[in-house]
């Protein structure tokens, strides 16, 4: 056999191996994601570790969490374990109590606040009318259900306002966050939650709005911190209802 030839043979032995190799871990089946894992968009940050003796504390939020969490680290340092989770759900999602199982198989919290998860929500056609109130009585009774030595807290969602300036309440959508607050604040109030009203704290502090619609400004954030901080304090030393 000419030189040529093996030549050609030996290649081509090596494109079936390479193909053959190629297919079957292409088959092979992938292991499925776990929810709410550790990192990233969507996952469990341990923003505090210290004295495993301290309260552990979970804070469950949007982009608005990802604002003001650093502050609300630095008030609590030394006070909690504090850890946080910004997660692009909310309650019309029907895997987002799946996920809170799962984080509370893998913590036990002491305090968990909460809200419905904010601005993710929204959108038209996010939550089918007439189910918001359900919902959210529903998110309510998984909490208790998969954490229930958690005391919690409730957060309000905070204002959607105009890109344009002077920065007002959105015309179109902000009636929305205003009527879902005050049905979620009337169903933490029978069920003895507190709440941490963000949307009150910052509604009459529009020049604070990034400009954006959503996001707002360092200020802001600190205000949000602090109103976070005390609530967790007070939480902790009340005793839980």
């Amino acid at each position: 056999m000419s030189r040529r030839l093996l030549c050609r043979v030996d290649s081509f032995a090596m494109l079936v191996v390479f193909c053959t190799s190629t297919l079957l871990v292409a088959a092979e089946p992938k292991a499925p994601s776990k929810p709410a894992q550790a990192g990233g968009w969507g996952g469990i940050h341990e923003v505090l570790k210290g004295d495993a003796n301290l309260p552990r504390v979970l804070l469950i939020g949007d982009s608005i969490l990802g604002g003001y969490h650093r502050q609300a680290r630095e008030l609590l340092r030394g006070k909690v374990n504090l850890d946080i989770w910004m997660t692009p759900k909310h309650i019309g999602c029907r895997d987002l109590a799946e996920d809170i199982e799962a984080i509370c198989k893998e913590h036990t919290y002491d305090l968990i606040l909460f809200n419905d998860v904010g601005l993710h929500a929204w959108a038209p056609g996010a939550i089918p009318a007439g189910q918001y109130e359900p919902l959210t009585r529903a998110h309510l009774a998984n909490l208790r259900k998969f954490a229930p030595k958690a005391k919690l807290i409730f957060a309000t969602t905070t204002p959607i306002t105009t890109k344009t300036r002077p920065i007002g309440f959105d015309p179109e959508f902000n009636a929305l966050i205003v009527e879902r607050n005050q049905i979620a604040v009337k169903v933490m109030e029978e069920n003895h939650v507190p709440v941490a009203d963000y949307y009150a704290l910052l509604a009459p502090k529009l020049e604070l709005a990034a400009g954006d619609r959503f996001h707002w400004t360092k200020p802001a954030y600190e205000l949000l911190a602090q109103c976070a901080a005390a609530q967790v304090e007070k939480a902790l030393g009340a005793p839980a209802k």
